[in-house]
């Protein structure tokens, strides 16, 4: 028996129609428990969602409810069929980033093709995000130092494997980002242009880069840190990337951290210059001089997504801040 704790959601949205057949999701989870931890009584499970990307993926927070000293797992449903990602984390475990390291991943526990459903192990730890935002300096340095040396032996040891961004389509990117917000008008349609066009000129200079391993969306919500372990969950974006890319995007989603909840988005600056000083010391100042032009298009990213999402709390504010903190990179 399946009980499902969910939300408001587009319940008719056939890609993700297979989460509310509760009989079959009930149905493999029982089977799964059976052979994970060897029980052979019929199982109750509590599936409460934990977050919804609209037509592409649903992540559930899948619990026993019979009193089973079994652990809860994260489920992932997505609108199509995605082995891949358990194969990868799989291959992360082989390559040393396994439940034991000290730079560590959840463990890939099955892949359910019928469901298009990802278990995996869930992390018991603290958020690189909550502990920005908390008041103890001692760990939040160390959360950022931390996080620096998981991407910096990530990036060294991890499997160069997924799709690779071309620099066409990378500004096929930009032009979509900006595209979005030139409608608004006005001096957030300008500086959206004004980016642009400062990310266009930088463009040519990324050629011949090499890819390395990339995890896609690197920040503080996705690095996790126990007493022994850091942990970075959320392997849905992996990919082969500049490694100056998934460092920019911690540094400008810390940035956005701050201007959401602190409201200013220079408040956690000190941060990422822990974080930044930190990775540098790893692996070298490689990456520097292609560093302002990730961040600046991050930052046109998160403003467009501000733009997006009317329900954001001072969206035209955070727009405008996050464009001109793009601008401001590239004129440095």
């Amino acid at each position: 028996m399946l009980e499902l704790i969910t939300t408001p959601v587009d319940r008719g949205n056939p890609a993700l129609a297979a989460l509310f057949d509760q009989e079959e999701l009930a149905r493999e989870l029982d089977l799964f428990t059976h052979a994970h931890w060897k029980s052979d009584s019929p199982q109750g499970f509590r599936a409460r969602v934990l977050r919804w990307h609209t037509g592409n993926r649903c992540t559930l927070e899948i619990a026993l409810t019979n009193g089973a000293m079994s652990p809860d797992v994260i489920g992932k449903i997505y609108a199509v069929e995605r082995p891949d990602i358990y194969e990868y984390l799989g291959e992360l475990e082989r390559a040393g980033f396994d439940r034991t390291s000290k730079f560590s991943t959840p463990q890939a526990l099955a892949y359910v093709p019928s469901l298009r459903l990802l278990l995996q192990e869930k992390v018991q730890g603290l958020a690189v995000r909550e502990v920005f935002l908390g008041t103890d300096p001692h760990l939040q340095v160390e959360a950022a130092r931390r996080s620096a040396l998981w991407l910096a032996r990530f990036q060294d040891m991890g499997p160069r494997r997924g799709p690779v961004t071309s620099l066409q389509a990378q500004f096929a990117q930009l032009e979509r980002w900006v595209g979005r917000l030139t409608p608004l008008g006005g001096l957030l349609a300008e500086k959206s242009k004004e980016l642009f066009r400062r990310l266009k000129a930088e463009l040519p200079k990324l050629g011949g880069t090499e890819g390395l391993a990339g995890h896609g969306s690197y920040s503080p919500d996705h690095v996790l840190l126990t007493n022994s372990q850091t942990v970075t969950i959320d392997w849905d974006g992996y990919d082969v990337a500049d490694p100056a890319r998934d460092v920019a995007r911690f540094v400008v989603a810390t940035e956005r951290l701050a201007l959401g909840h602190l409201h200013s988005i220079c408040a956690l600056n000190w941060l990422a210059d822990v974080f930044l000083e930190t990775y540098v010391g790893e692996r070298g100042t490689e990456i520097l001089p292609r560093l302002p032009f990730y961040r600046a298009a991050m930052c046109l990213k998160v403003a467009k997504y501000c733009a997006m999402k009317a329900q954001v709390p001072r969206w035209e504010e955070k727009v405008a801040a996050m464009l001109d903190e793009g601008i401001q990179v590239l004129r440095n």
